[in-house]
């Protein structure tokens, strides 16, 4: 009996023992599951991304619209003009290139032709040298003689004072330096005739006719040196009565002169005269 109830005992005890590591079994295999299911659901709870940005709308391009053929026509026309245009202006720039590779050439040339006559006049003899004068006594007459020549009365009547005083080394027998007066005083008269030898600048009426040769003169009363050949030109100093003048140019009435300190300027016509 007593054995009975120990088996009993003991078979009771290892029912619930099975029993409680049977209850654990199930509780290891619960808890994976509890935790997956809990990942599940956390994923489930994560909003979802935004969606996407609508593409830009596209761009239309410009609209284009036809040339007409009158602007077709019209711009063709003014490129061939341009072209023209840019023609000419290579012609006019190769021509004022030659123009003054002229000038050049004709100013050497004058020069040469001015030392020839100044040799020639070194040798001149007295026949050379009354002829020479007598001509340009003729040239003076000649200049007066046209309507208008009261304009260049002052102008003619130094060149006659200039020839005049070709007498004195004529008498002496120093003939070149007669003829050299007169030869100054023939570009005073072709100045004062419109017909000099020399080149001029400017239209005919306000020229500068540069002379061959330099026209010696003298101050006959004090008088400015002026920058420009105007009465209101800024002055470069007062040249005394006397002072020796070298004049190279002339311009409505007014000599480009040199000064013998080295200035140079504009003189009036009527403050100059004959050495």
């Amino acid at each position: 009996m007593a054995e009975r109830d120990r088996w009993r005992g003991n078979s009771g005890g290892g029912r619930r023992r099975a029993a409680a590591r049977g209850t654990g079994r199930r509780r290891g295999v619960a808890l994976p599951g509890v935790l997956l299911l809990g990942v599940l659901v956390g994923g489930c709870a994560t909003p979802p991304p935004a969606p996407p940005a609508p593409p830009p709308a596209p761009i239309e391009a410009p609209a284009v619209v036809p040339a007409c053929p009158i602007c077709a026509d019209s711009t063709a026309e003014i490129a061939g003009l341009r072209q023209e245009l840019a023609s000419r202006d290579a012609e006019l720039r190769e021509l004022r290139a030659q123009q003054r590779d002229r000038a050049r050439a004709l100013q050497e040339t004058t020069r040469q032709a001015t030392r020839a006559k100044a040799k020639l006049r070194r040798l001149a003899t007295q026949a050379d040298a009354a002829s020479y004068v007598a001509e340009v006594e003729v040239a003076l007459d000649v200049a007066r003689s046209p309507p208008g020549a009261e304009s260049r009365a002052p102008l003619l009547a130094l060149a006659q004072d200039i020839l005049d005083s070709s007498a004195a080394p004529f008498a002496q027998g120093d003939y070149a330096a007669a003829m050299d007066l007169a030869a100054q005083a023939e570009q005073l008269a072709a100045v004062g005739a419109g017909t000099p030898s020399g080149p001029a600048s400017g239209p005919r009426a306000s020229a500068t006719w540069t002379f061959d040769e330099t026209v010696r003169l003298q101050v006959k009363r004090a008088s400015h040196l002026r920058r420009q050949p105007r009465a209101r030109a800024p002055s470069l100093g007062v040249l005394p009565q006397g002072a020796r003048l070298v004049a190279r140019a002339y311009r409505d009435g007014w000599f480009n002169v040199e000064t013998g300190d080295g200035r140079s300027g504009w003189m009036s016509q009527s403050g100059v005269g004959a050495p």
